[in-house]
């Protein structure tokens, strides 16, 4: 199959040659096949739009290096202040106009809920400084305060008010941490994408699962329960099932 030959195009992620190559492994995983597969986990788990954000790699990226100091409206269309869950891919790449070129995966997860940004590394510290762009970028535009829902007394007189802008400002009153969760780790040199495809479809099935309302057990032990080196073996072919499965449609 030629590298630049279209595989599948599912929602606005473009799969080709050289990422179903990359699939078959033993390789690094690319952008888009962590984009494809956060797009799918979204039409699964996420249905009213509201509650959980996958973020595309790419967007990921931008986020965690942009110096734009008009950063808010950019991340206004992403609604993350509606959100409880956001799960940003980190790359270890330090080039902006080469965002594919990383080695490493990782994955950042908000949790409104803790007002905490938590880092999963299938290589333990091995992304912990690119992690924290993310942290750094991010950081003053969460937390609980941004998704707060006045009393319906104080929606009726903010109608009376002319409307404000609605891109997300800073807030300084809530800033949250950054902490450094355990990760299941990998026992290889290139399956960190896998792995971090696997927290994410752990984290989603947590968030969505009946039995977890009361949350008696939390994402992060889930996470260390459901995913473990076994994904090395059976999480390649199981995206490619998939992808043939999508083509078939």
């Amino acid at each position: 199959m030629d590298e630049r030959e279209i595989v599948l195009s599912y929602k606005d992620v473009v799969l080709r040659g050289v990422d179903l190559h990359a699939l078959q492994g033993p390789c690094y995983l690319t952008d888009q096949i962590i984009a494809f597969y956060f797009s799918y986990l979204s039409s699964l788990y996420d249905p009213k739009e509201e509650d959980i954000l996958l973020v595309h790699p790419s967007v990921s990226f931008f986020l965690a290096h942009s110096l734009d100091e008009n950063l808010g409206d950019f991340m206004e269309p992403l609604k993350l202040s509606t959100k409880k869950l956001v799960l940003f891919p980190v790359n270890d790449c330090t080039d902006f106009d080469g965002g594919e070129s990383g080695a490493h995966w990782s994955l950042v997860v908000y949790d409104r809920t803790k007002n905490s940004f938590s880092h999963l590394d299938s290589i333990a510290g091995a992304n912990h400084l690119h992690a924290l762009h993310i942290y750094k970028s991010l950081k003053g535009f969460m937390g609980p305060s941004v998704a707060t829902q006045p009393p319906q007394s104080m929606k009726n007189e903010e109608k009376k008010k002319p409307p404000a802008s609605s891109s997300p400002a800073p807030i300084a009153d809530a800033i949250p941490e950054f902490v450094e969760v355990p990760s299941p780790q990998q026992k290889n040199g290139y399956d960190c994408g896998i792995y971090v495809i696997a927290i994410a479809r752990a984290i989603c099935q947590w968030f969505s699962s009946p039995r977890n309302n009361n949350r008696d057990v939390d994402w992060v032990s889930f996470v260390q329960k459901h995913v473990d080196a076994s994904v090395e073996i059976t999480m390649r072919g199981e995206i490619i099932k998939l992808i043939q499965e999508l083509r078939d449609a």
